[in-house]
């Protein structure tokens, strides 16, 4: 193993998968206002949380200028559950809304922080118990290009919500980063919608999902709504009929983008 370093920017774009799209919200952490307007929070409560560094002066490449970082070891050992909340985001009520994020750890060798994202309303609290729209267990450092996910929100339209990013469920790692948080509408058509979209289908299904509009599908990973991975593959058509009857979260990995849905195994 090697020894946990601090390595604390990327040139990767975050890749659009629409054409004529609007950006509904976006940060990159880099005003001292913007930070201040997110709401840090410390569920676990060893007063080590969510906090803002500098990608230049930390050495790291993952990112450019300020991203947030939470970790889970810093000369000893956390088992974070931290909390970064944006502030309140309005919804358009037209269009496919999807949600960018670029997401990197801290180490090439310790680099499996888990992490979840939530849409919660505006006037809410987060208790934890809500359902997240997509989680994973980092599967690399990404510290030379961190990973862009990209995850369709469109159930929340004409809501008023936030985003709660948390790192939890993992321990004696090193760190995970964000930034360039994004939400973005398309004004496609149905029809042109339908050629570029990256979908699954049928959505609810009873046997088998099939992936489509995926150029270099490299793996698919299938999580519960617990967290767990209950499957991992790297076909565009997989079986489901082991999976019990409920909500799931698929992660589609494709180069440096992590494309997410949810399905219903009925």
């Amino acid at each position: 193993m090697m020894i946990k370093k601090l390595l604390l920017a990327s040139t990767l774009g975050l890749g659009a998968f629409y054409y004529g799209q609007t950006t509904v919200f976006q940060e990159d952490f880099e005003s001292p206002a913007a930070r201040a307007a997110w709401t840090i929070g410390d569920r676990d409560g060893d007063a080590d949380t969510w906090e803002f560094l500098d990608a230049a002066l930390n050495e790291v490449d993952s990112f450019q200028g300020y991203f947030a970082a939470s970790f889970s070891w810093y000369f000893e050992a956390f088992t974070p559950d931290n909390t970064l909340t944006s502030p309140a985001i309005t919804l358009p009520t037209t269009g496919n809304l999807e949600l960018s994020f670029k997401v990197a750890a801290g180490d090439d060798e310790l680099f499996d922080e888990h992490y979840a994202v939530y849409v919660i309303p505006a006037t809410a609290t987060f208790t934890g118990s809500e359902t997240p729209v997509f989680q994973e267990t980092l599967d690399a450092g990404y510290l030379l290009a961190a990973k862009v996910v990209n995850v369709d929100i469109s159930a929340y339209k004409g809501q008023e919500v936030k985003l709660v990013f948390r790192h939890y469920e993992c321990e004696d790692i090193f760190y995970i980063g964000i930034d360039d948080v994004k939400v973005t509408q398309s004004a496609l058509g149905v029809s042109d919608s339908e050629k570029t979209e990256v979908s699954i289908y049928p959505n609810p299904t009873s046997d088998f999902i099939k992936i489509q509009n995926v150029k270099e599908l490299q793996t698919v990973r299938i999580f519960d709504m617990s967290g767990k991975k209950v499957k991992e593959t790297s076909s565009a058509d997989i079986d489901v009929r082991n999976l019990s009857a409920g909500q799931y979260i698929i992660n589609i990995y494709s180069g440096n983008n992590v494309i997410s849905r949810k399905f219903i195994k009925k």
